[in-house]
This record gives C-alpha cells, structure tokens and sequence, in this order.
C-alpha cells in the first residue's frame, strides 16, 4: 500500500464560515493553514472542458463606427461603383487601407450600427469579408480572486489555452485519490457525484480522508471564472471522484484499489485519470493503464517525491509519468527522477482547493500530475476525436524542452505547454510532428579520434525542420544538421538530439557513444573442456593483455549466474551440463572486452535407461532384448509386473552383468505380462520403458509333465541381507536340469506363489532382490528335467523389511 508523505510548505488557506457573523468571518480569514503534501497520492480525473464560443457580437466591445473589410481581387469598375455607393449610403466618413494586406478600415457616421454594416457588406457580394472592429483582450483571465497566486498557470501558459477552450463537460476525467470535498463551492459544479466510488469498499462514500484528493481535484478542475476561490486547469469539467484511501484515518491504498479506480474509469468513459500516489514501478498499474488504453482513455501518475533517482524503475509506455518543477522551471527538490519521467509541470505551492471552503497551498508531485492531466482534458475539449495516443504525441511535441537537450531522464520531453498542447490537438491532421533521427558513423571509438554525427535523416512530412539542437553529452552543445566532435576524455556518452519544425513541435533522438583507448584484450588459459560434476576447474586470466595502459578488473561470469574476480580463479560445478565461462577486462580507460570457452561438465554416475526394449513369448518362454546406452551401469535388472491390489507392481526377478542386452525366462502360466529393465551402479539407477506380452502357451511348448522321479528339494532356508534374501537348499536329485525358484506374499493365511528365477543344475542358493518389498512373503524350490519337475520343497517364510 502507499501513503501520503508531507513537505513542510507554509500556506495560507481561508476558510469560508456557514454563519454570517462578522467576527467568526474575520476570524476565519486570519487562520493560517500549514499544509505540503510531498506524497504520491492518488486522483482519477474526469474532467470535461467547454470550447469558447466566438464574440458575442451584440455585447462585445468594439471600436465605434468601425467597420473592417477587404475588397474582392477581381472587382471590375462597376462593381467599385456599387461599393463606395452603399458605403456613402450608410454615412461612411472616412477610409484608410494596410497597404500591405489591402484591408480597409472605414469609419463611420452612426456609432452602434458596426454589425449591421458588415453584415450589408458581407452579403453584398463585392467584399472577401467584413467585420466590426473587435476589442480582444491579449488573453483570457478569470475573475477568480485567489487567480494571481495561481503561478503555476503562468509557466504552462494556461491563459493562452484558454483562448481557445476552458473545458468541456461532456469529456469525463477521473481523479483517484483520499477522497472530495463534495459541497466545496470551487468543485461542487464539476464532480460527477452520481459517478461516485469508493474502490477500497465498493460503496459511493468518498469523504475526503485527509485533504489530498479535494486538492488535486481542484488543481486539475476547480470551477473557474465564478469569482470564488481559484481556477482549475479547466475551468468547466466533469470529474468521476473515486476515493482508493483504506480508511478515514488511512490515507494510504492499496495497489489492487489503485488499480480497480482505473479501470472503474476506463468502464464509465474516462477520457483521463489523475493517479496521485506511488507505486508508478508495479506491472499492477501498467496492466490497469493499458486497459485504459484500449477505451480510449489516458492514465497520468505522479512520479514521487523522495528526491532521488530511481534507475530500476521500468518506464511503462501505457501512461504518462510526471515528474514536479518549480516557479523558475527546475526540477524541484523533491522530485523524483529516472527514465519513467515522460513529462514535468509545476509542482511546488500550487494553490488549491481544500475541505470546509479551504484553500491551500500544496507542494508535491501530487499536484504536478493532475496539472498534466488537466492539459490533456483541455486537448479533449479542444478536439473531442482525439485519441490518447495522440493525447500523448501532443503534450510530448509541444512540451519546452527545459533540461538536457531531448527526453531526459530528469523532465522527460520537458516543461508541459497548455496552449501548445491544445493548439495542437485543434490542428491534428494539419500539424504532424517531426522525426528526430541520429546516425553516427561509429559508435565507438578510440580516445582522440572524431565521431561524426548527422541529423540528415530526420524529416517532417507537414513541412520542414527549422532547427537543430544537440547535446553531445560532455556539456558541448551544437545547433548544426552535421556534428564532428572529439571527446577529451574515456567514457561513454549520451548524444540526444531535438528537432524542431515550422509549426514548433519538436522530436528527440539520442545515441550512446563509447570512447575508448585501445581495447584490452581478454585471454582464458584452461586447457580443460570436460570435467566431472564436483571437480575443480583452474582458470587463468593472466596473459590478457592491453596494448595502451593496464588491465585493471577482471570478471567472471560461469554461465549458471554465478560469477567471481579475480586474475584466477578456481570453480567446480555442482550440477552436469554444458556451460560458457566468459571473462571481461576492463582497461584503466574503462573499456571493455570480454572472451568466453565452452566446458562439458559431466556426471560419473549418471546412467542413461536402456531402450528399445522388446519381448517376445514362444509358448511359455518370454525373451527380453534391449539396448544398452550406459557405459558405467555396474548391473541390469529384470523387473515383472505383478498385480497388488488393483494396481501393478514391478518386482526384481533376474539380476544380470554389466553390458547385458538379452534375458529369458519361462512363466509358469499363459497371460499377459509386464517387463521393464533398469541399469544400476553404486549411486544411480536408469529405468527402460515398459513392454507388455501375451503368452498364450499355443502348444509350440507342451505342458510339462507331472512330477516324476524327481526328489524335492529339502531344508529350504531364507535369510534377509539388505535389499536382499538369500535362499539355500539340499539338492536331493541327480537329473535335474535346473531348480525353479518362487515367491510369494502371504495375504489372509495364504500364499500366492510366483515364478522369479530359474537356475542351473547342481545350484544350491540364489539371492533375490527385494528391495521395494515390505510384509509377510513365503518362498519354495522346485526340481525340474524333460521329464517332469518334482514335489515343491517346504516353504520357507519369513518377513522382509
């Protein structure tokens, strides 16, 4: 959340008494208010602005008897005739000519009767034009008494733009912020109380939480020309107030309330929004604007007032940032600065609008945000069509550019110009803004060489470019269209460039160029490009080199974010891959070069699962055939399937030596069966895929015979060792072929058996894998030959852990 934060600001502020005693008036008009807000707080705009309509010519003032007027160019003689013949007749006294622009000034007889002559020679058909002889005031100024401490309204030549338009009501602003005075007699003509919101809670109750949103709603939109108070950057305007404060004692908000205030305005038809808080670094606020973007509307924020740079701020495209000066157009003490600053106005005791029929006089970011947002509803009221891209274009182009050349990350494109803005917005389509464009013939060079640079590209398609300004970066400045320029020092330097062209908008291009002594050179000596996982690399900067001075740091970058410095280094990596080690020198002139060895680091152990495992069955044999990929594995192990409560578990039923690819076995039934192969080592285990076979037992193999002569097995023993259980027996036959071994797990009293291995005549033990298996399992040996097998041994039982 974001708060309000005070700068200590000594203003006055009157307050209006509700009683008509004398006594509390002049009381009242005594107290003093100290009040600076400094904070970023936050003010949705809705402002709406109204164009002036020509003179009224039955009121306004005009010089006596006189009539302005121009002949048509190809009037004929009669045609003169006819003209001084009415002029005469409505008691023309006396006529003079601008001998440059042929306009006729006429004086005449009768005083009062100035419109109705322009208006007979208007449509006589023999005059370009005719007109009273209008008095025009040099620009419009309100009779709002607290006007003259208005400076503000000066540096951003609100007056001019006023001429054109104070406002319209019809273009909404929103102003997000500590909530409104709502009966304050400067703001209750221009706040859309029906619109009112309260983003924290979702209600309409937007009692202003501690002053700040009445001001910065009056700073953008206090009634003008009403003889109260102050006058608003627009005088007529309609103002959505959305209070986001937490509580009336919590001025401070929440980015997600920020953020639902904007896009309550962009849903309602907000053309601009006023955001006077901070927060202007959360990716929250860029998604919220860019909404605002796709209605058509313009979100301004103010750029906060810790007095400090803030380089990692990204600088959002989706609105505009705006940084705070003061009454000689620098930038003010408190103001933030970084790239995200887009623009500046003025932002130090800004006389305003405060509850109860306050006034006061504000200082704060706060405050130089809704005088931006107030410039742009003007544009609005001024050209209703006009998009917020174009909104942006304009204030851009038309602000004066007051740090260095360009868009500077301390006043953005510059100082905002309400009449220039405005001027602007009513010529679009006839005033289109230059392009800047910069090319340099190297970007970088060596220390006492020349970098030419050249504005040539840069165009303007409504006319021509009449001036040039540069900054070269190293307090050289220069006014040509070609720029050949030595650096006297190592560094790297930011050259912008504005241009400006017939109609006064202006554009900025700006380039980075590096001068450098000779470049170092970076060498790696590492004669290593395979190691093992945990193995200690050596690595050597020394022979780098630089030809003109000293190599003074050295940086080492690894490729797994982890870096050191150091002429050497030792390093070991914890995890197998393939990695770039860079090293970058940098020189005692600051230049940089960097060179990079590639190194496969390896795991020892690391196995790699056999593949294209198959099985195929010929009657109740099942082969396995694989491949293997591994050459470390210490071991394969043959798996099978096995049922267990609805689902399979594999179980180990063979181990085979390293570099085994082939396995067989006879299953003691016709089914399907599950297999899978996994290739061990001390420390890993690699599993192959599954493959599944059906035995049908078709009769290729007859079923074996019944027991024969065969003697069964005898004193069946089974002892757990690990992951392993060791079984021996007597062998009491002398014709087996071989003995079956199986296993079975007892559930409820009983034992179902199952074939896990077969093994050799003679064969008198036989270890078997268990590990994965936990519980009560039984095991039993039978004999077998082509004739038959014998009787099974005795079980032997005995519980694994």
């Amino acid at each position: 959340m974001f708060q309000s934060h005070e700068h200590n600001n000594s203003t006055n502020a009157s307050a209006s008494s509700q009683t008509s005693a004398r006594t509390k008036r002049n009381n009242l008009a005594k107290s003093l208010l100290s009040v600076a807000i400094t904070g970023a707080l936050g003010v949705a705009l809705v402002s709406s602005t109204s164009v002036l309509a020509a003179p009224n010519n039955t009121q306004a003032e005009v010089n006596p008897g006189t009539v302005l007027y121009k002949l048509n160019p190809n009037a004929d003689a009669s045609q003169l005739k006819s003209l001084n013949a009415l002029l005469n007749s409505q008691g023309l006294v006396k006529e003079t000519v601008l001998a440059g622009s042929q306009i006729k000034i006429a004086k005449f007889a009768q005083h009062g009767r100035e419109t109705a002559i322009a208006n007979i020679l208007k449509h006589s058909g023999l005059v370009q034009f005719a007109e009273p002889d209008y008095a025009v005031t040099p620009t419009l100024q309100p009779n709002d008494p607290n006007f003259p401490n208005q400076w503000h309204h000066n540096n951003i030549n609100s007056q001019q733009a006023w001429d054109t338009t104070t406002g319209d009501s019809r273009v909404l602003v929103a102003v997000c912020d500590t909530g409104f005075d709502v009966n304050h007699p400067d703001l209750a003509g221009n706040l859309r109380t029906d619109l009112a919101f309260n983003a924290q809670d979702g209600s309409n109750y937007i009692f202003d939480a501690n002053g700040h949103g009445t001001g910065t709603a009056g700073t953008l939109g206090a009634v003008g020309n009403n003889a109260t108070g102050v006058a608003g950057v627009n005088w007529n305007v309609d103002i959505i107030p959305v209070r986001i404060a937490i509580s009336d004692t919590n001025s401070s908000a929440y980015i997600s309330t920020m953020a639902t205030c904007i896009e309550y305005a962009a849903d309602n038809g907000a053309r601009v929004v006023n955001l006077s808080y901070g927060g202007i670094q959360y990716s929250t606020i860029d998604a919220a604007a860019q909404y605002l973007r796709a209605r058509n509307g313009l979100l301004f924020m103010s750029a906060g007032n810790d007095g400090q740079e803030f380089a990692t701020f990204p600088d959002f495209t989706s609105f505009v940032g705006v940084g705070a000066t003061d009454q000689n157009d620098n930038r003010a003490s408190f103001s933030n600065w970084g790239t995200f600053v887009d623009i500046t106005a003025p932002g130090v005791s800004i006389r305003t609008t405060y509850p109860n029929n306050s006034y006061v006089n504000y200082s704060g970011t706060s405050f130089s945000s809704p005088v931006a947002a107030g410039v742009a509803a003007l544009m609005v009221a001024a050209n209703p069509a006009i998009t917020a891209d174009e909104i942006e274009a304009g204030i851009f182009a038309t602000a004066v550019d007051i740090g260095a050349s360009g868009n500077d990350n301390v006043f953005g494109h510059g100082l905002v110009d309400a009449a220039a803005a405005v001027n602007y917005a009513v010529n679009l389509g006839s005033f289109v803004a230059p392009t800047a464009s910069i090319s340099a013939d190297s970007t970088s060079v060596p220390f006492g060489s020349f970098v030419a640079l050249t504005a040539a590209n840069s165009s303007d398609d409504d006319g021509t470019i009449v001036s040039y300004q540069w900054d070269l970066g190293d307090g050289t400045n220069s006014t040509n269209v070609d720029v050949i320029h030595t650096y006297d020092a190592a560094g790297v330097y930011q050259v912008n460039l504005t241009v400006t062209d017939n109609d006064g908008l202006t554009d900025s291009d700006s380039v980075l160029i590096e001068v450098t002594n000779q470049l170092p050179v970076a060498v790696i000596d590492s004669a290593v490009n395979e190691v093992a996982v945990g193995e200690t690399i050596f690595l050597s900067g020394l022979n780098s080199y630089d030809t003109d001075g000293t190599i003074t740091t050295y940086q080492w970058d690894f490729g797994n974010s982890a870096s050191a410095t150091g002429t050497s280094v030792d390093y070991s990596y914890a995890n197998a891959g393939t990695y770039n080690i860079t090293l970058t020198v940098t020189d005692n002139a600051g230049a940089s070069n960097a060179t990079s060895i590639t190194v496969n680091v390896v795991d020892p152990y690391a196995l790699t699962a056999p593949s294209g495992l198959t099985a195929t069955a010929d009657g109740l044999d099942v082969t396995l055939n694989w491949q293997d990929n591994s050459s470390n594995e210490a071991a394969f192990v043959i798996e099978r399937g096995v049922k267990y409560r609805g689902k399979t578990r594999f179980e180990s039923i063979a181990t085979l030596a390293a570099d085994s690819t082939t396995f067989t076995e006879t299953v003691s039934a016709t089914g399907d069966y599950l297999y899978q192969v996994k290739a061990v080592n001390s420390v890993d285990e690699a599993t192959s895929e599954t493959v599944r076979v059906s035995v049908t037992d078709s009769g290729t193999n007859p079923p074996p015979p019944p027991p024969g002569d065969l003697t069964a097995p005898s004193n069946l023993s089974a002892t757990q060792n690990g992951s392993a259980v060791v079984l021996s027996w007597a062998d009491n036959s002398d014709s087996e072929l071989g003995f079956y071994i199986e296993r079975g797990e007892k559930a409820k009293g009983k034992i179902n058996f199952t074939r896990v291995a077969v093994v050799g005549a003679g064969m008198t033990n036989y270890t078997d894998d268990v590990a994965g298996l936990s519980g009560s399992y039984g095991y039993r040996v039978q004999a077998y030959n082509d004739q038959g097998v014998s009787g099974y041994s005795a079980t032997s039982e005995l519980r694994i852990k």
